[in-house]
This record gives C-alpha cells, structure tokens and sequence, in this order.
C-alpha cells in the first residue's frame, strides 16, 4: 500500500494517480522509461516478431468468450463477454459519446480510478489478450503493472485491477 502526501489517502501500490486530490504517487526514481525489446513492439510489422491469427480463419474454431468476476468492496457481479470483436473496458461517458463494451459504471468505477477506456480485452487466434489503453491509474495483470498499448496474454484464473477494482478472468 501507498499513502498520498497530499491528502494521506491510501492506494494499492503502484497506482500513478491519487483520485482524491489528483497527486503524482510515484516516487521521483520510477519515472524513467525502459527501452522495449523488438519482440515487444508490435506495430513494426510481419518482419518484427509473431503474427495475429484470426480465430474465424481457423477450421473448427469460433469466438472466445470470457467470464468476468468484478469484485466491489463486499459484492461481486459476473459477466459473460463474447469476443467477436474487442472489448473495451471503463465506464460510460454521454457526454463525449464514450461507451465502452464493458461499462463499469456500476461497480464504483469512477470511485475506483477506472478511466472511461481504460483496457482492452481481444482475442489474437484463440489467444485471449489484455492491452492498456493509456489510463491514468494503469492496470495490472496479477500484480504487475502493464505498459500502455503493449498487449499481454490472459489466462484462466488471471486477476485484473483498473485502478483499485480487482477483475477475476475465467477463460469459457
């Protein structure tokens, strides 16, 4: 756990933003980036590391889809995802016409520091996949924070957490 030097409120460790006050909570020694691996950098190309397979160009194999356990302070919801398609995970904004596939809303999303897109849930093949989508409080796959727009594999039993709001995954 981390404690907010403005206003002492406190977050799972490694969280960036405080969402009381708005304060930085990284210390000053964790702002430095490191230098990506090429098998990491996913936009350079066919020549640059494994290919996307498309899970509907395979004989005998159709859309994952995953169960989703989101755990609330005392209670949980569960819900099942077909991934035809990505899905976006955060919380619905009318306002700047954002609806994201998986609205959190309703789980105190918004108390919890989950952004409006927050992470993107997609299957590569029948790989499921989790990416980052650039959110202020980060996720983390099983305790380890992700780097933006990087995707990483998802397994069965994997835990999620968008900013404070912890994420079961069940693979179907």
């Amino acid at each position: 756990m981390i404690e907010c030097r403005v206003c002492q409120a406190k977050y799972v460790t490694n969280t960036i933003y405080c969402t009381e006050c708005g304060a930085y909570l990284l210390e000053k020694d964790k702002l430095e980036t490191d230098p990506l691996e090429v098998a990491h950098i996913r936009w350079l190309g066919k020549d640059h590391g494994p290919q996307a397979i498309n899970a509907m160009d395979l004989p005998g194999t159709g859309p994952l889809s995953v169960r989703l356990t989101i755990r609330r302070r005392t209670r949980k919801r569960e819900l099942e995802v077909s991934l035809v398609k990505p899905a976006r995970l955060g919380r619905s904004d009318p306002a700047q016409n954002i609806f994201p596939e998986v609205d959190l809303s309703n789980d105190l999303a918004l108390e919890s520091g989950v952004s409006r897109e927050h992470a993107c849930i997609f299957a590569r093949g029948r790989t499921l996949m989790v990416e980052d989508l650039g959110s202020t409080n980060g996720t983390l796959l099983n305790g380890k924070r992700l780097d933006p727009y990087i995707p990483e594999q998802l397994n069965h039993g994997d835990q999620l957490q968008l900013g404070k709001l912890l994420i079961e995954v069940r693979l179907r």
